[in-house]
């Protein structure tokens, strides 16, 4: 199907196909081409009542690629038209008010998901169950700025209180404890500003260094049929944000083989054991390759145990052999796209409603709205009277405008609207 939207969709199609279609309905026609003609089926749309808003049409035509290539050449060629660029139906529609900003991000979300919990999040997304969570926090801050300012207006007349010093921290921690839940723990930000770790680990010649370089893209660790070729860890930065959404770097560590035989061979061969062991027990996640698919924990040291941050891949998946793990080959890159998410999904805790699924923006929305909250509760005071009132309600501001991009800016007549809403004065 080749989509059309803009305002010469009238002119193009009367043009290849000689009549304009009754709205709404397909029609079945044929399209004029250099060559002749194709019969192809037309359904026209016309705007505001459309995808993006635009008069729009749609062609259903057999699905040859050499036949599509001709069709859009063709169109190309009329005046004031040109190829859509990545993502500009949905961006047409968000600029001429038929779809919300998350609704868009959603769509991009379901393109890219590789998982059922990302494509279920990108659902929330959609369904605009996101939004509302983002919408009631909103709703929450910008209450407290209500009431904040309330007691600004009012400090010349003792007893009126909008909020209580008490009051407001408690919902300001409340508030804060939410967000942080969301974002994936009070510690959130913390983790997330060490880069996580993440080590290939397996007996000699299971194919970790070869597996390591396609990672990468590029030759970094020596590769050798000669067992113990690797003896230091070397690690190298993986940025996951290009291939999996809400992924970001980690620190690929590609160590010696384990092997208690290796380890008795000298004391180069002892040090290199001692390190890739300590390594694989510090990682955030382990990529265990084993080209026989078997994963024998006899073959692992003791020290090492095993746990869900353990991603089991077979190596040399052009060979035959089990279909336990995660079967990939390095040589032809077979897999690795799914290796990378479920390594995202390990070393960033998994997919969801947590702080590795979250779009960046969002996540770095709600981590900036945190920080106002958080500089709000410093100035809250604990006295009768807010200590610093003038000051807290800025922070509120502050708070409100990283809130404001995920669910639309609030307008200062809503503020004072809510002062009307949520306590009188009596007088």
């Amino acid at each position: 199907m080749i989509r059309i939207s803009g305002p010469a969709t009238r002119e193009l199609v009367r043009r290849m196909t000689g009549a304009l279609p009754r709205n709404r309905t397909p029609t079945t026609t044929a399209l004029a081409l250099p060559a002749g003609s194709l019969p192809v089926s037309v359904c026209y749309f016309e705007g505001p009542r459309s995808y993006t808003g635009e008069d729009v049409a749609e062609v259903q035509l057999p699905g040859n690629p050499l036949l599509v290539e001709r069709v859009l050449k063709a169109m190309a060629a009329v005046p004031f038209v040109r190829p859509a660029r990545p993502g500009e139906f949905t961006a047409r529609a968000f600029l001429n008010g038929k779809l919300p900003l998350e609704e868009a991000e959603a769509i991009a979300a379901k393109i890219n998901a590789e998982t059922d919990d990302q494509l279920h999040a990108a659902a929330a997304l959609a369904s605009g169950e996101t939004g509302r969570v983002y919408a009631a926090w909103t709703e929450r801050a910008a209450t407290l700025l209500a009431l904040v300012e309330a007691g600004i207006d009012f400090t010349d007349q003792e007893d009126v209180i909008a909020i209580a010093p008490e009051e407001l921290s408690d919902r300001l921690r409340r508030l804060i404890d939410d967000i942080e839940d969301y974002l994936g723990g009070p510690h959130a930000a913390e983790v997330e500003s060490a880069v996580p770790t993440v080590a290939l680990i397996g007996a000699p010649n299971a194919g970790k260094s070869t597996l390591f370089n396609a990672l990468l893209g590029r030759a970094r660790a020596v590769t050798s049929p000669e067992p113990g070729t690797t003896r230091d860890v070397i690690a190298e930065t993986l940025d996951l944000s290009g291939e999996v959404p809400g992924g970001g770097p980690v620190v690929l560590l590609d160590l010696a083989g384990l092997d208690a035989d290796l380890a008795s061979r000298g004391p180069l061969e002892a040090l290199g054991q001692s390190a890739a062991l300590s390594a694989a027990a510090g990682a955030d996640a382990c990529v265990w390759c084993d080209p026989t698919g078997m994963f024998d924990t006899a073959g692992l040291p003791a020290g090492l145990t095993i746990g869900e941050r353990f991603i089991r891949v077979r190596t040399f998946g052009d060979r035959p052999g089990p279909a336990e793990g995660l079967c990939v080959c390095a040589l032809d890159g077979w897999n690795l796209r799914v290796l990378k998410h479920a390594i995202a999904d390990a070393a960033f805790g998994g997919v969801g409603a947590s702080l590795a699924c979250l779009l960046p923006r969002h996540r770095a929305a709600l981590r900036n709205a945190v920080g106002a909250l958080r500089s709000a509760l410093a100035s809250a005071g604990s006295s009768q009277r807010l200590g610093l009132p003038e000051v807290t309600a800025e922070h509120l501001r502050d708070a409100l405008l990283p809130l404001g991009e995920l669910t639309g800016r609030i307008d200062p007549d809503e503020i004072i609207g809510r002062v009307f809403a949520t306590f009188c004065v009596g007088k």
